[in-house]
């Protein structure tokens, strides 16, 4: 740490790269490490660091801080720890430079990302407070001792240089000796930083969604303009103050809102105060909660008339009417001009951070360093290093995102505006904006053009769809049977935007196989769902359906969805069929979006040759309506929910008394996963892991002091692959197993959420083999 004279820490510090697109981003000159009391005594002679100091001061006293950034320890007697004087003075300080960080709306693929160099800051406050937190500076414009080029905000371009004697890094060495300075030192990203007023400016706001309207490179926020729109909604109209029916005719541009509910009753559109509700000046008289109350007025001021709220436009002890629009819910978000996405709150009595004085309390600060100007952004989490599927940081923590209701929201909608609990981002199809930073949003050019080729916006991806169920998977739900319905929205906008892309509760045709063979994160708590799921038949009809066992839908409790199984080469499973909506027969296409489509699971385990047509007797593939077993033919709910294949199985032998209960994911046995090559090997029914042992697979009469516990259980094969690694191991085959229950002749269920998988060399082995058809609901 420098002393008090002349010469401060913050001298050897590059501030300058800042904001800029400069690529020499490492160095002792990019970080510095300090304790605060060092940085208060430097602030005696230097103006920034006392600016710097007061920074991280207000910062460590702000509830802001405390609920959005790590945790405040708890005191004995209940109360929140604060950082005390001392608390402070021992603070250690933590800076640094970091170029590319980047900033990602709310999207499942590439687009919408740009790149940031910003000063990221890090305070660890010890003692009674245990206080850890993170500051995140931008540059707020042009200066510095440094050549740049500046492109402000909109179109056109100026360069500011700065020619000082004795400029800043004005030469360098080589090994010939001093190099020159370049001519042009580095540009400035369009991304500055700027105040963010306490209550919205509704001016800037709508300035963005004009920019996203009509500029051409925003393509993908327009496709869903033409075409016929949804007829027969309703609709809250903010000026006359009540809902209107359109009775048929073409919907107007209306908004959306996404908020959470909560478990405090609100006023919500039921059938005996519909009418009521109609009459022009209705909502001005009903008590309504702060967050739809809020979102009205955000509407008013962008001048947007309509909005479609749930809980007001979906009458909600009508069940015909709730699955109809339920049904219809990706549309309406889809085909919505913008969504306001209500992230803070945890009930709908919430509001809107930011739309009535006195609802956001956070100030920034401004500093100065060398004619560098910085300012602190609201919110550290909008500029993070993550991959294209990640759920950004800036949302992630919120209550919002913690509901599996909301998820569809927003995924569908093409503009949205989230309101977080200091800050309003604006994220639509191709770019993220905020409050507290000025950019434009011409994101994907020049630098990322080459990514152009993968954008994800019409063809069926694997890896999109995987971290898409695995962020919903993540979500809670009140009521566990609302699952299909909340990830339904998500499922028909995948349909639309992967040219028909059918899915089979949740599991996509185009990759079936791999992905059928799911995992959850292991939890000693999960269970089968409960609840029905409603779905609206072709009769109209509504056949109530348990969720299948063999979708991760069926499944509840912990963790969230482990996507790295399946993956192999030389991919080998069923022909699977399920039932649509009509019940009729569906042959899966699995594999048909795809460069490698799986082979025939026949093929590998019967020694057919490979890519054969032909199955001989006894080894049927295709399923015929003549084949589906009585129990699900003559059971019209039961179709919904059944998955069926002919593959191979194993009848085998366990000792029901000798298991054990994991509690924690060491505990899982290691040999669940691919390791095993001979008996013993484990298997898990109903939550406890037993042992398949050679010796209990005898004639049952060696094992008579074992025949009351010995119990039997089906193994199916329902997908196989090659192993990549080890080294060792390279190319041989390993096979995914499912213990499954038979409940009625010819109806199945899976014993348990997690598969086995064991070298091929194993199952061979395996006594009382059969190849059937399989029908799992």
């Amino acid at each position: 740490m420098a002393d008090t004279g002349s010469t401060h820490w913050c001298d050897s510090v590059a501030f300058e790269l800042i904001g800029t697109d400069a690529t020499t981003f490492r160095g002792d000159d990019l970080r510095a490490n300090f304790r605060f009391k060092e940085l208060q005594l430097s602030a005696e002679n230097c103006e920034f660091c006392a600016s710097f100091a007061r920074l991280i001061d207000y910062r460590s006293k702000q509830e802001a801080t405390r609920l959005h950034n790590y945790r405040y320890s708890s005191r004995p007697d209940g109360e929140l720890g604060k950082p005390t004087e001392e608390d402070m003075q021992n603070a250690q300080v933590q800076i640094a430079i970091e170029g590319a960080r980047e900033a990602r709306n709310w999207s499942f693929g590439f687009e919408g990302v740009s790149h940031r160099s910003v000063m990221e800051v890090w305070v660890a406050i010890g003692g009674s407070s245990s206080l850890h937190f993170q500051i995140l500076l931008q540059r707020a414009g042009p200066g510095g001792r440094v050549p740049v080029k500046h492109r402000p905000e909109g179109y056109g371009e100026d360069t500011i240089t700065y020619n000082a004697p004795g400029g800043w890094r004005d030469t360098s060495l080589d090994d010939n000796g001093p190099v020159p300075p370049a001519t042009l030192v580095a540009s400035l990203q369009p991304a500055l930083g700027r105040p963010r007023p306490l209550v919205v400016d509704y001016t800037m706001l709508r300035g963005w969604l004009d920019i996203c309207l009509s500029h051409e490179n925003h393509n993908l926020c327009r496709q869903d303009d033409g075409g016929s729109r949804l007829q027969g909604l309703r609709l809250v109209d903010v000026e006359n103050m009540c809902i209107w029916d359109t009775d048929g005719q073409e919907t107007p541009p209306f908004a959306t809102l996404s908020y959470v509910w909560g478990t405090e009753p609100f006023l919500r559109l039921v059938k005996d105060n519909l009418d009521t509700l109609l009459e022009p000046g209705s909502l001005r008289k009903a008590s309504l909660p702060l967050t739809i109350s809020d979102a009205m007025e955000v509407c008013r001021n962008l001048h947007i008339r309509y909005i479609w709220i749930d809980s007001l436009c979906i009458i909600q002890d009508d069940e015909s009417d709730m699955i109809e629009i339920i049904d219809s819910m990706d549309s309406i978000y889809r085909q919505s001009i913008l969504t306001i996405v209500a992230a803070a709150g945890v009930n709908a009595h919430a509001g809107i951070p930011g739309v009535r004085p006195g609802t956001r309390t956070l100030v920034q600060q401004q500093l100065e360093v060398r004619g560098v100007p910085l300012i602190d952004s609201v919110d550290h989490r909008q500029v993070r290093m993550q991959t294209q599927y990640e759920e950004p940081e800036w949302i992630a923590g919120t209550p919002w995102a913690q509901r599996a209701w909301t998820f569809q929201e927003a995924l569908v909608s093409r503009r949205i505006l989230f309101f977080t609990a200091e800050l309003v981002y604006w994220s639509c199809r191709e770019g993220l904006l905020s409050e507290d930073t000025v950019e434009h949003s011409e994101f994907q050019q020049g630098t990322f053009s080459k990514w152009s080729h993968v954008r994800l916006d019409d063809t069926f991806s694997k890896l999109e769809y995987q971290h898409i169920a695995t962020t919903f998977s993540r979500r809670r739900l009140t009521f566990e049977s609302d699952m299909g319905r909340a990830y339904l929205g998500t499922q028909n906008y995948l349909d639309k935007k992967w040219s028909g892309q059918m899915f089979s509760w949740g599991i996509p045709h185009g990759a079936f196989g791999s992905i059928l063979v799911w995992e959850w994160a292991f939890y000693t708590s999960r269970r089968r769902r409960q609840g029905t799921h409603p779905i609206k038949q072709a009769d109209g009809t509504i056949a109530r359906v348990a969720f299948p066992t063999w979708s991760w839908m069926g499944w509840i409790e912990g963790g969230q969805l482990v996507h790295f199984f399946g993956d192999e080469p030389g991919a080998h499973s069923p022909l699977f069929y399920t039932f649509n909506r009509a019940l009729e027969l569906v042959k899966i296409r699995d594999g048909q979006d795809r460069i490698r489509r799986p082979k025939p699971i026949v093929d590998l385990l019967l020694d057919e040759s490979i890519g054969s047509d032909e199955v001989s007797p006894g080894r049927k593939t295709e399923l015929q309506e003549a084949d589906i077993p009585l129990g699900i033919s003559s059971t019209p709910f039961l179709k919904h929910s059944a998955l069926m294949f002919y593959s191979q199985t194993v009848e085998v032998r366990y000792d029901s008394s000798e298991w054990f209960e994991a509690t924690s994911i060491l505990d899982t046995p290691s040999g669940l996963k691919m390791t095993r090559r001979e008996y013993p090997f484990p298997i898990m029914i109903a939550g406890k892991f037993y042992q398949i042992t050679e010796e209990n697979q005898k004639d049952e009469r060696s094992h008579e002091n074992k025949k009351e516990s010995l119990r039997n259980i089906k193994l199916a094969v329902v997908f196989g692959g090659q192993m990549t690694k080890p080294k060792n191991f390279r190319g041989k085959y390993r096979i995914y197993i499912w213990p499954i229950i038979e409940t009625t002749p010819g109806v199945c269920v899976r014993a348990s959420y997690m598969s086995t998988v064991i070298f091929q060399e194993l199952w061979d082995i395996l006594p009382r083999k059969k190849w059937e058809l399989i029908s799992i609901v």
